[in-house]
């Protein structure tokens, strides 16, 4: 034990201790792991969110026109068309409104003229109330955050939107309107995600929507789109992430558009359907009534209500009697009516509940506004499944009926166990398959003509299977939703019947917040959202409006999108590590310093297109050559390129110092500084300040964008004008980096070759080395009275001056030793091979 601490005290004394270099080389080794792990670590921290700071361009290529628009929604009597003359030419949007009125409207006839159809008004006055001008831009303006100064100009100010998802929101969005400029910019390099709005588009998309609504005839006009644009040539993540969040053409563009044509249809929705619920479930009786207990709760003693005259109450159910005369609630007057077991296991089920949901259900059948939304969103009723499944709810609204029964007095339908009859009268209209219908028919006749009970149909049993299915078609479990009393009246709480409209109103908040919701107008809201957002993708989808091209999308395999970063890696890593294997010893005695220099370059380069040759062979055996061999033989080029940009900068640096080691060391700095801020993950700009600040000195940004255009432009498009001149700029911007880095190796190399002939590039060494040597001649010749550029070194021989080498290098040793570590006896250094003798001889002036 005392030999094995005796050589690690010997080890690490002389390659740690023995020096001031070599004590910093040991922490700048340690620092290692933290600079590469640590600084990539925050570079990488979360990206993501930073995804909206995209630069985002709407290109505005659409006029300025005069709309009509009037929505009645309460009443699904929608008018929405651009005003025309009576040829249908649209109006110019830059007149007045006056102007536009009297190009349009027919006063004698009360006739207005639109692209949509010919509408009846009644008055101008009323007419001018509901004209406006319309540009598809000022809705989608309208979306995005307000100005902060509304004096600047829409093409001069940085827009930025609402959020979108959680944490992510575009905060990068330009407008643009010349044409001049969009025709430069669409599908440029300058903006990653691009919309562009056609001519015509706010005359073509109300056109389709407003004629669907009116049965006159007129000239159809042409298609036009917005189209929207993006790419994964900028970045391979970038355009990865995006393909996977094009919900937010629906969250910024679309759906600006669609609640300018719906002026919030969701809230108002919600309004009229609170409205008309409590108009149609309350009752006000004309004489004092009696509302017995609810049918399913019991017999319990004294739980009768007396309801007054004139006061509005809301009554769950009572049983649908025959009797005129009895002075009890009758059924229709109620929300459920008749729920008892023997009125919901007949066939006629649906008809006999006798409530206002039933009733209801049933009269959707006869409702106009049924069809007038059929109408809006352009289904054939008489040939449509919808038909079927509306007739199939009425037949078995007493299902649905008993259902939300037991949600509103506190019931876990799961738990309910009552016999339920399903009819199935008008099940062929659902348009199922043949033997699919068969069998349903024969599985429904047996539960519902069953003697054993268990075996008819009930919540308990069949409601979690009816569950599943909804589960797997939809997402949504009925489980989710919690039940909780409604009916619960301070007149009587052993009754739970009959309530005032005043407490049911309290009591049916309590049932939204008892689901999540702030009150009923919350989940009303969040009903009526659902249910507009299909009628608006219905909508949408119909007219298809909205185009989105993803270019290279074809070539979007993460393999081959990462796959760049880790090629261009081990590109670099490659011809760093021809510094371990190659040395900067000069083996021709007269070659200048830049000869030498460029003899080296010329090496490594040989090297390197060595390995960028069969890097590209071994790529094309992989699922890379699915980007073409157009693709592959520009990559291949695009990398011989690369490779001489890398060797020029690893060798500037390896030459810059005398020590390698450090000029390793800074190989390994800029390596970092190109993986952290380089592009090859995500865009700087998604990245924190610091790294996109110091990802425009890092090369891999401009290798990986010249070789993003290689792989997702010419390898979709073949070799094009575009991605030519992209690729040429940033070959252009890597030429000036390999400048500096020739600049400074060539600096380096001077000092270098001077070392090796005089054993120092300090003039001061060289001269303390003459005069130790007695070198009188040389001392005169290289010496000057010059205050600078003292030394004429290039009036020295190209020689090389061994003994003043020599002599300069002990006069001042490049590795200064401890006093203590001087005066200690060591026993000698055995290296075991010769390999560790030429590493040891590169890298020590003395041997410890």
């Amino acid at each position: 034990m005392i030999g094995i601490i005796k050589g690690f005290r010997d080890e690490f004394s002389s390659r740690v201790l023995s020096s001031v270099k070599r004590i910093s080389k040991f922490f700048g080794i340690a620092l290692i792991p933290i600079l590469y792990g640590v600084t990539c670590l925050i570079a990488f921290w979360n990206p993501t969110i930073n995804l909206g700071k995209a630069p985002v361009a709407i290109l505005n290529e659409d006029k300025t026109v005069w709309v009509y628009k009037n929505n009645d929604i309460e009443n699904f009597d929608f008018k929405i068309g651009v005003l025309t003359d009576h040829n249908y030419k649209s109006v110019d949007g830059s007149i007045s409104k006056e102007k536009a009125i009297s190009s349009a409207y027919d006063k004698q006839n009360k006739v207005l003229y639109t692209n949509a159809g010919n509408m009846q008004i009644s008055s101008e006055k009323e007419l001018a109330s509901h004209i406006f001008q319309f540009n598809v831009w000022d809705i989608i303006k309208s979306a995005l955050n307000e100005k902060t100064d509304k004096n600047i100009k829409d093409e001069d100010y940085v827009f930025s939107s609402p959020e979108l998802k959680e944490d992510m929101a575009f905060t990068n969005i330009r407008y643009i309107s010349s044409q001049k400029e969009i025709d430069k910019q669409w599908k440029g390099k300058k903006y990653y995600v691009q919309a562009k709005i056609e001519n015509g588009f706010a005359e073509y998309l109300i056109q389709q929507i407003g004629s669907s609504l009116n049965k006159n005839t007129v000239p159809k006009s042409e298609k036009v789109d917005i189209n929207i644009w993006t790419t994964f040539e900028r970045n391979f993540i970038f355009g990865y992430y995006l393909n996977s969040m094009m919900e937010m053409k629906s969250a910024l563009i679309v759906s600006a558009i669609e609640n300018f044509l719906g002026e919030n249809i969701p809230s108002l929705i919600s309004n009229i359907v609170y409205k008309n619920f409590y108009k149609q479930i309350s009752y006000i009786p004309t004489k004092n009534e009696i509302v017995k207990i609810s049918q399913n709760i019991g017999n319990v003693s004294n739980s009768d209500i007396v309801i007054e005259a004139g006061k509005q109450y809301v009554i769950s159910d009572a049983v649908n009697q025959s009797n005129e005369s009895s002075n009890d609630v009758k059924s229709e007057n109620t929300i459920f009516g008749d729920i008892r077991k023997e009125t919901t296991i007949s066939p006629d089920a649906a008809k006999k509940t006798n409530g206002i949901l039933t009733n209801s259900i049933s009269g959707l059948l006869k409702s106009q506004k049924i069809q007038k939304l059929a109408k809006i969103l352009k289904l054939d009723l008489t040939n449509s499944k919808l038909l079927g499944y509306i007739l199939f709810l009425n037949d078995n609204s007493h299902i649905v009926n008993k259902y939300l029964y037991d949600v509103m007095h506190g019931i876990d339908p799961f738990t309910d166990s009552q016999s339920m009859w399903i009819n199935i009268d008008n099940i062929d209209k659902l348009g199922l398959d043949k033997k699919t219908e068969a069998a349903i028919k024969v599985i429904v006749s047996g539960l519902n003509n069953s003697f054993i009970e268990e075996f008819k149909f009930n919540f308990k049993t069949y409601l979690p299977k009816i569950n599943s299915i909804l589960v797997k078609k939809t997402g949504f479990s009925l489980k989710l939703i919690k039940p909780q009393e409604v009916f619960t009246s301070k007149a009587n709480e052993l009754n739970r019947n009959a309530v005032s409209i005043t407490e049911f109103n309290k009591n049916m908040d309590m049932l939204a917040a008892k689901n999540g919701f702030t009150n009923q107008i919350a989940l009303l809201n969040a009903i009526s959202n659902k249910t507009i957002e299909l009628i608006k993708h219905k909508l949408f989808d119909k007219f298809d409006v909205v185009n989105i091209e993803i270019a290279g999308l074809k070539n979007g395999i993460y393999g081959i999108g990462i796959g760049e970063f880790f090629i261009i890696i081990g590109l670099f890593v490659g011809t760093f590590m021809q510094t371990f294997i190659y040395d900067r010893a000069r083996r021709t005695k007269k070659l200048k310093a830049g000869k030498w220099y460029t003899s080296k370059t010329l090496l490594m380069l040989v090297t390197g297109m060595t390995q960028v040759t069969a890097l590209t062979i071994a790529l094309s055996l992989t699922g890379w050559i699915a980007i073409g061999s157009a693709a592959m033989l520009s990559v291949w080029l695009w990398l011989l390129f690369v490779d001489l940009i890398f060797v020029l900068t690893i060798q500037g640096l390896w030459f810059l110092f005398k020590d390698e080691t450090i000029s390793k060391v800074l190989v390994i700095v800029y390596l970092v500084i190109n993986i952290s801020s380089g592009w090859g993950t995500f865009p700087s700009f998604m990245q924190f300040e610091f790294f996109h600040r110091i990802s425009f000195i890092a090369e891999f940004t401009y290798v990986l964008h010249g070789l993003g255009s290689i792989i997702y432009g010419v390898g979709e498009n073949g070799f094009n004008l575009t991605d030519s001149l992209y690729i040429m700029q940033q070959a252009g911007t890597l030429l000036i980096f390999a400048l500096f880095f020739v600049s400074i190796g060539l600096y380096g190399a001077k000092n270098r070759n001077r070392e090796i002939r005089f054993g120092s590039f300090i003039g001061k060494h060289v001269v303390d080395g003459m005069i130790s040597l007695g070198l009188v001649n040389e001392l005169a010749e290289f010496t000057s009275d010059r205050k600078i550029f003292k030394y004429n070194w290039n009036k020295m021989s190209e020689d090389i001056y061994l003994e003043l080498a020599q002599e300069v290098r002990r006069l001042h040793p490049f590795e200064g030793q401890f006093e203590w570590y001087k005066k200690r006896q060591n026993d000698g250094v055995f290296p075991p091979n010769e390999t560790d003798m030429d590493i040891m001889k590169r890298n020590d002036d003395v041997e410890v």
